[in-house]
């Protein structure tokens, strides 16, 4: 099918064009200012010509309406959200947003690799945002590093759902839709696509991060699928001596041609690559710092949060600053004045006024709260000193005053809960005494 072609254009639809950022043979996207939110979006525009192809119009369109039909019903911060949608006879397009930076094809290259405990992070939160949208119900189908949009550091975003199939509400599965170098073995032979499917493509997504070469390299098509479906790839370590044996392994594991070998689900493949960040082999450089693996994994497993969903779990992990700290370390100093407020992710730590200890608080419990719930700085009440070796998770009050309502609206929750709960042991004490 020869390559489409449009007129510059100024305008689509309510928003101005500010330039094109690239094309293909079914349409072109475009920067556009979205002037009523005040912010730029990037818009996909179907060539009209093209939805109306004897041969492929068919599939084009269903494609594109399937992308379409998602607008501002998934919304997660590793998948690009979608805005608005246009769908008619003269002019087809999608409202989206604007990811600065490329995608991570060009990290796919031996001269241009990522660090490997990038690549991880990376690799993580691709496997958190599969997991929302299988949540949602629903299956990729063409997960490629062309479809993970990079920002910086590890922040990505996965795009492109249009060959995504709907397990609630679609009826029939078109069968091999995507890229055949991404396809799982089962694919190739007829089967249909499943979680693990998309297991499989990100596995293959993180060994191009780690080796900067496809596993399979073929003349033609044919040969190629030969190749995926019959031969096990050179190991990432042959191509690249920092690549550890865990991490190979979980490559190993996600690309396995048999399903029942492979990842059985999107949970089990984020608990491999969090525990990375444990032991010897760690990926981590900076031992003073704390992975964004580690933070979510810590969260999911804090009484405090046990009640936050993903999206706002993600935003904790924005407005929060992280740090380890040796057992003896004096975290808060009765007297001090101060903004924030702390919640214990490991360890335990000492409270004392004076010289007599009043509590002693464990993983998931806060402390320093008064400080947002006064909504003004104060004077500590008392001291806050390590007891063991910890992870510290700090949030200025400004930065939760700044948060969505949903995730106040949780701290909110939590810390009344915590008020009622010291209160009650308070009570306790009293009626002992």
């Amino acid at each position: 099918m020869a390559e489409a072609t449009s007129p510059p254009i100024e305008n689509i639809g309510k928003y101005r064009v500010i330039r094109e950022l690239g094309r293909g043979a079914t349409g072109a996207v475009y920067l556009a200012e979205d002037s009523f939110n005040n912010r730029n979006v990037a818009i996909k525009m179907m060539f009209p010509e093209v939805l109306k192809h004897d041969e492929d119009g068919a599939m084009y369109k269903s494609m594109f309406l399937n992308e379409a039909s998602l607008a501002g019903k998934i919304m997660h911060p590793h998948i690009v959200g979608i805005y608005d949608a246009v769908v008619d006879e003269s002019t087809s397009y999608i409202v989206m947003e604007y990811v600065e930076g490329g995608t991570l094809e060009k990290f796919c290259t031996p001269e241009n690799l990522l660090p490997t405990q990038t690549v991880a992070e990376i690799v993580f939160k691709c496997v958190r945002a599969l997991a929302f949208a299988n949540g949602q119900g629903l299956i990729h189908r063409d997960v490629k590093p062309g479809n993970i949009l990079y920002k910086t550091g590890s922040d990505i975003k996965l795009a492109d759902f249009g060959a995504a199939f709907n397990r609630v509400s679609d009826k029939t599965q078109v069968a091999a839709v995507g890229s055949p170098l991404y396809m799982a073995p089962e694919i190739l032979t007829g089967a249909k696509a499943t979680v693990q499917s998309d297991i499989y493509a990100l596995g293959v997504v993180m060994y191009m991060l780690l080796a900067g070469r496809t596993p399979f390299e073929a003349s033609n098509p044919a040969s190629l699928m030969y190749q995926i479906v019959n031969h096990e790839p050179d190991p990432p370590s042959r191509f690249r001596s920092d690549v550890s044996a865990l991490m190979e392994d979980i490559v190993k594991q996600a690309m396995a041609k048999d399903v029942a070998r492979r990842y059985q689900n999107w949970e089990d493949f984020g608990k491999d690559l969090a525990a990375l960040w444990q032991g010897e082999q760690s990926p981590q450089q900076n031992k003073s710092e704390v992975s964004d693996t580690e933070q979510f994994s810590h969260l999911k497993t804090l009484s405090f949060f046990r009640n936050f969903p993903e999206n706002e779990l993600w935003e904790v992990l924005k407005i929060s600053k992280w740090r380890p700290f040796p057992a003896g370390t004096v975290l808060i100093s009765e007297g001090d004045v101060g903004d924030s407020f702390f919640i214990l992710a490991q360890g335990n730590v000492k409270v004392t006024r004076g010289k007599r200890l009043l509590n002693v608080l464990g993983a998931g419990d806060c402390f320093g709260e008064m400080s947002y719930l006064a909504k003004r700085d104060g004077p500590r009440s008392a001291s806050i000193t390590t007891a063991t070796d910890c992870i510290v998770m700090k949030v200025r009050a400004a930065d939760l005053n700044n948060a969505t309502p949903s995730c106040r609206r949780l701290f909110d929750r939590k810390f009344l809960e915590t008020l009622v709960e010291r209160l009650e042991t308070a009570n306790q004490q009293l009626a002992v005494t």
